[in-house]
């Protein structure tokens, strides 16, 4: 199969990328940064710009006959407090982890249509089940990839094109150290918001490795029978079925006793 993975320089998307290589299909990343992986080809690409992601995509097929699988990866995290966040970086975190996948997507959908086939995964969060404090902004960029996946996969279904989304816990990779944080109001949160990150953090660091996500998302994508939701990780099933029986007072409750930071 001919499969794009949408920032697979590094994190998440590096793992999917290498797993699919060693199943022995042929692997493009999207991305700014080239994959220290040289059987990954590369691709320059911005996804938060449309233009650049157009070009990506002429380039692709101007090298490829057919795509199999699109894998919208390339995502970035803020934190701070809500009130408090820069207007740059809500729009920068939406035009990454939102509108980039649109782009990609509708990229996409053309040639699955004239295949009669493909399939568009979407990297979400289980971040978009529970909403993180402090991490308001990351947390609704991925209720809207959801609700992107779910209505384009309606859309697109008497094509014979498949969607699906892929909702990762903790996983420990670079995103983290990525993460731009913005203490801005600390004195009014009384330090919170740097209490309520780093513990967020500390269950990252503890997540599975970025390989082994990569491998059980590449096991997902070669199936024949796409799974409108796949969470990773036993744990993380259990508390979305907990989210579902659960009135939503009690979990968000849970969740300020979690990461709150009081």
């Amino acid at each position: 199969m001919t499969v794009i993975v949408t920032g697979a320089s590094g994190g998440i998307g590096f793992g999917i990328a290498k797993a699919l290589v060693e199943r022995g299909h042929t692997v493009y990343s999207f991305s700014r940064s080239i994959p220290s992986d040289a059987r990954i080809k590369h691709i320059g690409c911005d996804v938060t710009n449309k233009e650049s992601v157009e070009s990506a995509f002429i380039q692709f097929f101007a090298a490829e006959k057919r795509l199999d699988i699109l894998v919208n990866n390339a995502g970035i995290g803020i934190s701070g407090a809500t009130e408090m966040t820069d207007e740059r970086d809500m729009k920068k975190i939406f035009d990454t982890n939102v509108f980039g996948g649109v782009y990609c997507a509708q990229c996409a959908v053309a040639k699955m249509r004239e295949q009669k086939c493909g399939k568009i995964v979407f990297i979400s969060s289980v971040g978009a089940v529970f909403t993180l404090p402090f991490q308001t902004f990351y947390s609704a960029t991925k209720c809207a990839v959801n609700a992107v996946a779910e209505g384009l996969g309606m859309e697109v279904k008497p094509f014979g094109i498949k969607v699906g989304l892929i909702l990762p816990g903790d996983i420990k990779s670079n995103f983290t150290a990525n993460r731009k944080k913005d203490t801005t109001g600390e004195d009014v949160y009384h330090a919170r918001i740097e209490k309520s990150v780093a513990a967020m953090e500390r269950d990252e660091l503890r997540g599975c490795s970025a390989d082994e996500a990569g491998k059980q998302i590449a096991k997902y994508l070669c199936k024949k029978k796409l799974k409108v939701r796949k969470v990773l990780g036993a744990k993380y099933r259990f508390l979305c079925f907990l989210d579902r029986i659960l009135p939503r007072r009690v979990v968000l409750a849970l969740l300020y006793m979690m990461y709150g930071g009081a």
